[in-house]
């Protein structure tokens, strides 16, 4: 493993607890951070939900949506 060294300066309870978690778990701190990046970076390369995308740019923009709800109402009530 190539491996670099990082320094993270973090609050004192925040690095506490992770000292203590990884004591619990039989692990190290730098393990901790590892995992955490493989899973950010898995996670920040999906793309959205195909059924999501169908939604993009269906509410015009300059929309005042309070109007467009009130000019509903007004209507539905007539």
């Amino acid at each position: 493993m190539n491996a670099t060294e990082l320094t993270v300066r973090i609050p004192r309870e925040e690095a506490e607890f992770l000292e203590s978690y990884a004591k619990e778990h039989a692990t190290s701190v730098a393990e901790i951070f590892t995992r955490y990046a493989r899973r950010l970076q898995k996670t920040t390369r999906r793309a959205p939900h195909p059924e999501n995308v169908k939604f993009s740019g269906a509410v015009p923009t300059g929309l005042d949506a309070r109007e467009a709800y009130r000019q509903h109402v007004v209507d539905k009530h007539r």
